[in-house]
């Protein structure tokens, strides 16, 4: 697996190992060298999926300190536009977000570091998104700012959201305990 820096400290995208014949397709998710070679935590201690319909736009999730965490998202199924907005107060990058495609295709994922939020639209029915997590869900410290308060123009002209992520607060709101 190929890992790739971004202009944001602690936000990898990774290309990941996949293996094709006849039988169809293996792909290698999280190897501890790798990870470590790159300074990367691999020590996951959740891990869940969502399913998504086409224009589903799910985030911007955060978990705050102490329960704040490390994370590794990819596409098993489907396609992505993947959303990560540095939250980060002390960092240059604060207030800037970025975007990567992910797919069953393109078999990339992205390694989320602590102080970022992050949500992804839906680009295909039956899309399914795996998650690892270096903390547990703990509900007391789950956060979200709101999907559309950060000058990210998602390309969705009638977007699909729960009730909870369309109530966070906006953006220009948020006190970063980052």
């Amino acid at each position: 697996m190929n890992i790739l820096s971004t202009d944001f400290r602690d936000l990898f995208v990774l290309e990941l190992l996949s293996f094709k014949d006849t039988r169809g397709e293996f792909v290698k998710t999280i190897h501890a060298e790798t990870y470590t070679a790159s300074r990367l935590d691999y020590n996951f201690t959740e891990s869940f999926y969502s399913v998504s319909n086409k224009n589903v736009i799910r985030g911007m999730h955060f978990q705050v300190p102490p329960q704040d965490h490390n994370k590794l998202v990819y596409v098993v199924k489907g396609k992505i536009i993947d959303v990560i907005l540095d939250l980060r107060a002390n960092e240059a990058t604060f207030g800037q977000f970025y975007t990567v495609e992910l797919s069953e295709v393109n078999r990339k994922a992205v390694y989320i570091g602590k102080g970022f939020a992050h949500g992804f639209l839906s680009l295909q029915d039956d899309t399914i998104v795996e998650y690892h997590t270096s903390t547990s869900q703990n509900r007391a410290c789950e956060a979200g700012l709101l999907w559309s308060s950060f000058g990210y123009q998602w390309p969705v002209e009638t977007p699909i959201t729960s009730a909870r992520d369309a109530a966070f607060e906006s953006f220009q709101n948020f006190k970063s305990p980052f």
